[in-house]
């Protein structure tokens, strides 16, 4: 038998025309594949920073409600819905305000921050401008 190093075969050449192809196709196939998640990731990032409705009943549904009583003989109601607090308190205003920045507990403030609802577990506070006008809260029980 003898053999032959460095002959070229058609078999040979159909092998690396067909592997070439193929590696050609497999990557144009997960280039596809990546814009398709990028889309997707888009789509995503586009959604999420939709600003939320601030209306009740618009895809916006009640998580818990609560009613804190505080110094001073004062209430303040509240309804927690996802991204917001709709607040009725008793010198008979009511708030909708969106939730904030916080580094602990759930902090809700309207859009200038001159109002702002604190809540952490059982206890809330209010602070308007620079003063506390709802303090030492409790939950109701």
């Amino acid at each position: 038998m003898n053999i032959e190093y460095k002959k070229v075969t058609w078999y040979s050449t159909v092998i690396a025309v067909i592997l070439y192809v193929g590696t050609f196709c497999f990557a144009f196939y997960l280039g596809q594949q990546q814009q398709i998640v990028k889309d997707d990731l888009i789509q995503a990032i586009a959604e999420e920073s939709q600003p939320t409705s601030t209306t009740p009943g618009k895809g916006d549904s009640v998580i818990t409600s609560a009613t804190f009583d505080c110094d001073g003989g004062k209430t303040i109601n509240a309804v927690f819905f996802g991204s917001r607090v709709e607040l009725t308190l008793s010198d008979g205003r009511s708030e909708n305000i969106a939730q904030g920045v916080s580094a602990s507990g759930a902090r809700y403030t309207n859009e200038d921050e001159s109002f702002v609802f604190w809540n952490k577990g059982d206890t809330a506070f209010i602070q308007e401008g620079n003063a506390t006008t709802y303090e030492n809260c409790v939950v109701r029980q």
